[in-house]
């Protein structure tokens, strides 16, 4: 993991980042994007997960500017967050595509605007847990991963 020395460093890196997302998803069609065929989730589904997490990613790095401590403590592993990425994508999917592709960009345009206003100091990684403030570009990529994967594997 780089070190960040900037507020437009990482700025450019979680827009790099989405872009690489969304290029993934580019192409397909609604019926595509809602069809539960990814490990369960559907790519709606996660486009709804990853607004949920910039979603906390907001209001994390807005406490921490502030001078607070990270409210969202370290998890060990993958299957100790299903508790909250389980019913948050559940109670997003029954939102139209539309909603959640609106959702998604908000909720990264806020994240973005919570970087630009961060003091420099408090964008450290060592101030945050689980919801790092590097984490968002290394998410987006995971689930860009997932999604072109799948993709690949189901030939569309």
């Amino acid at each position: 993991m780089r070190a960040l020395t900037t507020n437009q460093q990482l700025i450019t890196e979680l827009e790099h980042s989405r872009a690489e997302l969304l290029n993934a998803i580019r192409g397909l069609s609604e019926e595509q994007m809602s069809r539960p065929a990814i490990n369960g989730w559907s790519v709606k589904d996660h486009l709804a997960h990853l607004t949920v997490w910039d979603e906390m990613r907001f209001f994390e790095i807005s406490r921490i500017a502030r001078g607070g401590e990270a409210s969202f403590k370290e998890t060990p592993d993958e299957e100790g967050l299903a508790w909250i990425n389980e019913p948050t994508v559940a109670m997003r999917r029954d939102l139209s595509l539309a909603q959640v592709l609106a959702d998604l960009s908000f909720a990264r345009d806020l994240v973005l605007q919570a970087v630009a206003l961060c003091p420099e100091e408090r964008l450290d990684q060592s101030l945050y847990e689980e919801i790092g403030i590097e984490g968002g570009a290394a998410h987006d990529r995971s689930h860009a991963k997932t999604i072109a994967d799948w993709r690949t594997k189901e030939c569309i």
